[in-house]
């Protein structure tokens, strides 16, 4: 992976740890040297369903964190937005952690499409998914935008 890709991966990670969605979860994000995005969540009862496993929402979350982020990893400091995406689950994790990982199908100048895996801790395939992004090069995305949009909503409370 380039230096700027590197670099730009790190904000990534960033942005993403300082979102509320990443406590809610309980979740953390990590790129590969090929710049696809992996995430974990560890279980706890505050993504259950009434049956007490995940909630289909909280497993199509991690596709769609695991797509997005994978997909932003390509374009340096431009903001990509989500047009649609799809998520296919096969199983229920069983009150486990669960994984996701992101690939890139398709890198264009204006679209971008990707899928994920997401495995429960015994390795066994629990859903997957493909999304497909715009690539809005007249966009600027940078940590200091998120910083300011998350301070408009209040977050970090206190």
């Amino acid at each position: 992976m380039d230096e700027r890709v590197l670099e730009w991966t790190k904000v990534l990670e960033s942005v993403y740890r300082r979102a509320p969605i990443s406590k809610t979860l309980n979740s953390d994000i990590w790129f590969d040297d090929q710049a696809r995005a992996h995430f974990v969540l560890r279980f706890h009862p505050g993504v259950c369903h009434a049956m007490g496993d995940l909630h289909g929402g909280i497993i199509s979350a991690m596709v769609d964190n695991a797509i997005w982020f994978t997909a932003a990893a390509q374009y340096p400091w431009v903001w990509v937005t989500t047009t649609e995406f799809h998520t296919y689950i096969i199983k229920t994790p069983n009150r486990q952690d669960i994984y996701s990982e992101g690939w890139i199908i398709h890198k264009g100048k204006r679209l971008a499409v990707a899928k994920a895996e997401v495995r429960a801790a015994d390795g066994s395939l629990v859903a997957y998914g493909t999304g497909t992004f715009a690539v809005l090069s007249h966009i600027r995305f940078d940590l200091e935008q998120v910083e300011a949009r998350l301070k408009e909503i209040g977050w970090p409370p206190g």
